[in-house]
């Protein structure tokens, strides 16, 4: 199952004012085959929960609700969507150690061949390098607040960049600072890994700035070698409410389950 979704946020605003709901809306163009094609962005945090969007080519979200721990994936493209919660992974990790416990007990010739079996399968499971983040000196107005550019590297390769800035507009209060911290906190957990459609299966994760420092993304771009695979800039940002609507997954919409369960329609109603 491929979603394309972004994802890998983390986010770290420091000591914040008195502000509470947060919307963030942005505009640029994905890499897709070859072509730029136009996209936007969203993201929105209020007290325990936080959205993100991506619309363009193909149209996906992630929905977290701190109070249960839960992701869930939505593909608006192909009308599906999952969950991700601890007791799930944590059977999934479980499921794995059982696995290499039987390895450990065949005979050798069987051994090694279950191993040859299972080599690209168990590749393709492991987490990415850390992202280490590298400040650069160089400074851009981005609609009128300084920003300074950050390269996100993993071990040698330059993964995504971003351009932020420490201004107080972008502070969030105490409660919504900890629901965006708590689904860092779930992403790194999972080690989810999302592809942005038309990179050739390079990750792509906007969203994704240094947790140590002050400091909000204006501007995120993703690489694939060379090439950007996404470009976004934000046009601007609210503190409206969230709507509950945000986070319902539409009629018709079925759930894939990710141990391989009987899928299901979703209503309205959970």
């Amino acid at each position: 199952m491929r979603f394309s979704i972004l994802a890998g946020l983390a986010l770290c605003l420091g000591a914040a004012p008195a502000a509470a709901q947060f919307n963030a809306y942005y505009a640029g163009t994905q890499r897709v085959n070859g072509k730029d094609l136009p996209c936007s962005t969203q993201f929105s945090v209020d007290k325990g929960r936080v959205a993100v969007f991506l619309k363009g080519a193909r149209s996906s979200r992630m929905l977290f609700t701190q109070k249960d721990g839960t992701l869930r994936v939505v593909d608006d493209a192909t009308h599906t969507w999952f969950d991700l919660d601890r007791k799930q992974l944590a059977g999934m990790g479980s499921a794995m150690a059982d696995m290499q416990k039987q390895l450990v007990q065949m005979p050798a010739a069987q051994r090694e061949m279950a191993e040859g079996m299972l080599k690209g399968a168990m590749d393709g499971m492991r987490p990415p390098p850390p992202s280490v983040y590298v400040w650069s000196k160089d400074t851009l107005s981005v609609n009128g607040y300084p920003c300074t550019r950050v390269d996100v590297l993993q071990g040698d390769v330059k993964r995504a960049e971003y351009w932020g800035t420490t201004s107080a507009d972008f502070k969030l209060g105490e409660a919504e600072h900890e629901a965006v911290l708590a689904m860092q906190g779930c992403l790194r957990d999972f080690t989810i890994m999302v592809t942005s459609v038309g990179a050739g299966g390079a990750e792509s994760r906007p969203f994704q700035w240094d947790t140590s420092v002050d400091g909000y993304p204006l501007i995120s771009r993703c690489f694939d070698g060379d090439v950007m695979t996404l470009d976004v800039k934000l046009e601007r940002f609210d503190r409206k409410p969230l709507a509950n609507d945000l986070f319902q997954v539409p009629d018709g919409y079925t759930q894939q389950h990710l141990s391989g369960g009987n899928p299901k329609d979703h209503g309205k109603k959970h």
